[in-house]
C-alpha cells in the first residue's frame, strides 16, 4: 500500500501510537451520535409531547423511521470506509448530524421534526455510531483490538447517558428542548466534524506503520487455524460475498439483531415504566442514564476480556445474564432498587455490541470489515428501531409490563443461543 502524501510522517522515535488518537476521535463521534438515541429521546419524550401536543406514537415513529433509514445507509458508508478510509463518511456524517439537530430545534410541525430527526438519525447510525467508526480499531489494532474496540463502543452509551442528564439539567435551568438541540448541533461541529476532517487517516500503513504500531511485521508463529483463545487466526481477509455464504455470518446477524431489539425496547421504555411505578421523572432518567453509563464502561471490560477469552462465549454469557436480570424490573418500586438493577443490567446488556464487532473482525479480517459490518448494521438498526414499537404493541395489547419484560427476556435468551451456534467459519479451500 502506498503512503498517503498528505498524512503526517511516521514517528522517528517511540511515542503514543497514532491509532490511539484515531480511537479518541472515533469515540467523540460516537458520543455525539448518541445524542439522538433512544435513551435521549426517551428522556425528552414527556417534555416534547407536553410542548407540542404530538402523540407518543408520532414521536416514536420518527425514532423508528430514522433508525431504519440509518440501517439502509450503513452498507454504503461501510464500502466507502473500506475503499477510501473513514474520514469522508465521518466528516460528512457529523455535518449532517449537526444540520439535523438544528432542524429538530426549529421544527414547528411534525413533518419538519421528522425530516430533521431522520436526517440526524441516519447520519448518526449510518456513519458515526456503527461500522465506519468501528472500522478504526479493527484496522489500527490487532493484539490490542479488544480494548480499542471497547473504548470506541463505550462512547455511545456514555454519550447517551451524558446527553440525557445534560438535557434534564438544561430543562431544569429553564432552557427548552429546542435550545438543547441547538447546543448539540454546535458541539457536534466542534468535537466531531472538525477533528475528523483534520486528523483521521485510512490505516496505519498510510503512516508507514503496522497495526498496534508494530515496527516490524507481526510474528506468524501462531497456528494458521486458531489462536490461544481457540479463535481462527483471521488475517485471512474475507469479502462480503464469501462471508455471506457462511452460516456463521447469518447467525451473527440474527443474534445481534435479537440483542439490539431487546436493548432498544429496554432503554426507550425504562423511564416510562419507572414513572408508572411512582418514581419521579428526574430519578427515572438518572436510573436509565446509569444503565447506559455502566453499559458503556462495561464495553471496555468486555473488550479486555476478549483478548484472553473467546468473544463468542463472552457474548453468550452477556445475553444470558441480560435475560435473567431484566426480570428484576418487575419487582422494582424504589429509586435505590431501580438504580442498582440498572447498573447490573448495563454491565451485561451492552456486551453484545462490542463483542459482535470483535467477532466479525476475528472471524472475517479487516480488509472488508466496513462492508461486512455495514451489511450487518442494516439488520441491527432495523431491530433497534423496531424494539420500542414492538414493546409498545405488546403493552397496548396486554396493558401488562409483565408480558413486555417477559418477551424481552426471551429475546435475550434466544440471542444467547444463536451466539452459541455461531462457530468460527471454515476458510475456503481455494484460499
Amino acid at each position: 500500500m502506498q503512503n498517503n502524501p498528505s498524512a503526517p510522517a511516521a514517528p522517528s522515535k517511540p511515542g503514543i501510537y497514532y491509532g490511539w488518537y484515531m480511537v479518541i476521535i472515533a469515540s467523540l463521534c460516537g458520543m455525539m451520535a448518541a445524542g439522538i438515541s433512544q435513551l435521549y429521546m426517551g428522556s425528552m419524550l414527556p417534555t416534547i409531547v407536553a410542548d407540542t401536543g404530538w402523540k407518543h406514537s408520532a414521536v416514536t415513529g420518527a425514532l423508528a423511521l430514522g433508525t431504519i433509514l440509518g440501517g439502509l445507509l450503513a452498507p454504503f458508508a461501510g464500502v466507502l470506509a473500506d475503499r477510501y478510509g473513514p474520514r469522508g463518511p465521518i466528516t460528512v456524517g457529523a455535518l449532517v448530524l449537526a444540520i439535523g439537530y438544528t432542524v429538530v430545534g426549529l421544527s414547528q410541525s411534525l413533518v419538519v421534526f421528522y425530516i430533521g430527526y431522520c436526517a440526524a438519525r441516519m447520519a448518526a447510525q449510518g456513519a458515526l455510531g456503527a461500522s465506519v467508526v468501528r472500522s478504526i480499531p479493527v484496522n489500527w489494532f490487532r493484539q490490542k483490538r479488544g480494548r480499542a474496540m471497547g473504548v470506541v463502543v463505550m462512547a455511545v452509551p456514555v454519550g447517551a447517558a451524558s446527553s440525557a442528564m445534560i438535557g434534564q439539567w438544561a430543562l431544569l435551568q429553564g432552557y427548552s428542548w429546542r435550545e438543547v438541540a441547538f447546543g448539540m448541533a454546535a458541539l457536534t461541529l466542534l468535537v466531531a466534524a472538525l477533528p475528523a476532517a483534520l486528523f483521521v487517516r485510512k490505516s496505519p500503513e498510510a503512516l508507514g506503520l503496522l497495526p498496534d504500531g508494530a515496527p516490524q511485521p507481526l510474528p506468524e508463529s501462531k497456528s494458521a487455524a486458531t489462536d490461544r483463545r481457540g479463535q481462527p487466526d483471521t488475517e485471512f481477509d474475507w469479502n462480503l460475498r464469501l462471508a455471506l455464504k457462511t452460516p456463521t455470518l447469518r447467525l451473527l446477524i440474527i443474534a445481534s439483531m435479537l440483542g439490539i431489539t431487546a436493548n432498544g425496547a429496554v432503554v426507550f421504555y425504562h423511564v416510562t415504566y419507572l414513572i408508572s411505578k411512582g418514581i419521579p421523572q428526574l430519578s427515572a432518567v438518572t436510573t436509565v442514564s446509569a444503565l447506559a453509563l455502566f453499559g458503556g464502561l462495561a464495553n471496555l471490560v468486555w473488550g479486555v476480556l476478549s483478548e484472553r477469552y473467546s468473544e463468542r462465549k463472552l457474548a453468550v454469557y452477556s445475553q444470558l445474564g441480560a435475560a435473567v436480570l431484566i426480570q428484576g424490573m418487575l419487582w422494582v418500586d424504589t429509586f435505590t432498587g431501580a438504580l442498582f438493577l440498572a447498573m447490573a443490567l448495563g454491565i451485561v446488556v451492552r456486551g453484545e455490541s462490542s463483542l459482535t464487532s470483535l467477532l466479525v473482525a476475528t472471524y472475517f479480517g479487516r480488509a472488508a470489515y466496513g462492508r461486512i459490518a455495514g451489511f450487518m448494521t442494516s439488520f441491527q438498526l432495523f431491530g433497534l428501531g423496531a424494539g420500542p414499537l414492538i414493546a409498545s404493541m405488546i403493552y397496548d395489547f396486554s396493558h401488562s409490563f409483565t408480558l413486555v419484560y417477559g418477551v424481552i427476556g426471551c429475546t435475550y435468551a434466544l440471542a444467547a443461543l444463536t451466539f452459541f451456534f455461531a462457530r468460527p467459519p471454515t476458510i475456503p479451500t481455494s484460499a
